[in-house]
């Protein structure tokens, strides 16, 4: 019946719109290569990251904002099926009983019928239904019914993209952790040299070979790197406290386990091609997609807004003072109507609702072309940002190589009485801060890796 009558649907229906793209990025310098889709689903994998992978799982089941937009998407199913209900009879039940009183201080309340007394109570008793049912002779039910659906699809594109965003933010915090655990590991290297320094210019100021300079200065780069380190350990402390919430548990639950330094997530190597069809495959575009469509059957609704509706009610409602006259024939009472109605004038009121309907849609055509454009820069933008942090990573690592072996040679030479003890020190801060940069470009590589896997909009299909 529904499907009868939807072909009398009147208004225009979404076709999925088409969009030129090319046929590759024009940064991916791996594009002539096969695509390999695993590589995407479950993209934290490749970090070789047991306790990344526990964390991604418990997020999936104990994230509380995940939890909450699936019960968003519960809401929707039932607002869609309140709008289908539409389609059906709807019919109630009704009864009441009781006493009346009728006033007679009235004139004429309680008029003589063939000399009866007049009698100003009695007793009522009723029971009835009512049944309602819409013909959906144009489409109205139909398209609102159709646009509930975009917005179970709106609503679950919402949730993939709540799951993408803490997917990400678990990687990233969890990169930040296991980074500064390292720095903070380098830098304890460093404070006990400077503390060997600092007790070495103390041994010779008091024996008389040294002086309180060179006490001053080995002091000053020892509290330095302490109060470095004390910067470190509230950073380990509040990504530890982030991960925690983003998998649902109370700050502290998971300190023993993460506490342990272990060695840092591997980077993966860039996906072997990314085509620019994945793009569809993003939530967000994914969102903007079904907004259009929602607002292009909204235009249908306010196209049938236009044309007659047709009721038909139905009601039966028999009543009597007793029981037992109830069900008589008498006390039968009922009604059975075919109401039409069709707006004549309203001053262009319809029109306009329909104008106002074609320029939501356009405007939703496109934002949804413009969120294309968007995800294209962003995957751009993340495929330099990976390639160059690559680079960056490579010859950081040189540098801090060079550095230590620096202040290897500078320590021996102080010790051997050849050099002084401010080459040591600004070869030690040297040193320390080519490390420390070198580690932080590290962390920053891994970040990026996950920003590449956010821009193309992959993970949230592994637990959909």
């Amino acid at each position: 019946m529904t499907g009868l009558l939807g072909a009398c649907s009147v208004g225009p229906h979404y076709r999925p719109e088409h969009v030129a793209l090319p046929g590759h990025y024009h940064e991916d310098e791996a594009s002539d290569k096969d695509f390999r889709p695993q590589e995407l689903v479950q993209w934290w994998q490749q970090f070789h990251d047991p306790i990344l992978d526990r964390l991604i799982l418990l997020a999936f089941d104990a994230n509380h904002d995940i939890r909450a937009t699936a019960q968003r998407v519960l809401v929707a199913h039932a607002l869609r099926d309140i709008e289908a209900s539409q389609w059906y009879p709807q019919i109630d039940f009704s009864s009441q009983n009781g006493d009346l009183m009728k006033s007679t201080s009235l004139s004429n309340a309680m008029p003589h019928i063939d000399e009866l007394p007049r009698d100003p109570h009695a007793s009522m008793l009723s029971y009835g239904f009512g049944a309602s049912w819409q013909i959906d002779l144009f489409g109205r039910i139909g398209h609102q019914v159709d646009a509930r659906d975009k917005i179970i699809a709106q609503a679950q594109e919402n949730r993939h993209a709540i799951m993408l965003t803490v997917l990400a933010e678990i990687a990233r915090n969890y990169m930040t952790l296991r980074g500064t655990q390292h720095r903070l590991a380098i830098i304890d290297q460093h404070i006990v040299t400077a503390g060997h320094l600092h007790d070495r210019a103390i041994r010779l100021q008091q024996a008389g070979v040294g002086n309180t300079l060179h006490v001053a200065q080995t002091a000053s780069l020892l509290h330095a790197q302490q109060s470095q380190r004390a910067v470190l350990c509230k950073t380990i402390s509040q990504s530890m406290h982030a991960l925690e919430i983003l998998v649902g548990r109370l700050p502290g639950d998971l300190r023993t386990e993460l506490a342990s330094t272990v060695p840092l997530p591997h980077v993966p190597p860039a996906p072997e091609t990314l085509p620019v069809r994945l793009l569809r495959h993003r939530p967000d575009i994914r969102r903007a997609e079904r907004a259009y469509a929602r607002a292009m059957d909204d235009i249908g609704t306010e196209v049938a807004g236009m044309y007659p509706d047709l009721v038909l009610p139905l009601t039966y409602n028999p009543n009597a003072s007793t029981f037992s006259q109830l069900f008589a024939a008498g006390a039968q009472a009922w009604q059975a109507l075919a109401m039409t109605s069709l707006p004549l004038g309203h001053g262009g009121q319809q029109q306009a609702r329909v104008r106002s309907a074609q320029a939501i849609a356009e405007a939703g055509r496109l934002k949804y072309h413009q969120q294309i454009l968007t995800a294209l820069r962003e995957v751009e933008d993340a495929i330099v940002a990976w390639n160059g942090k690559k680079t960056h990573v490579s010859l950081l690592h040189q540098a801090a190589r060079q550095s230590r072996l620096a202040n290897q040679r500078s320590r021996r030479l102080y010790e051997a009485g050849i050099s002084d003890l401010l080459n040591v020190l600004e070869t030690e801060q040297s040193a320390l801060r080519a490390e420390d940069t070198e580690l932080c470009a590290h962390i920053d590589w891994l970040h990026r890796t996950v920003d590449l896997h956010v821009a193309l909009g992959s993970g949230w299909e592994s637990r959909s």
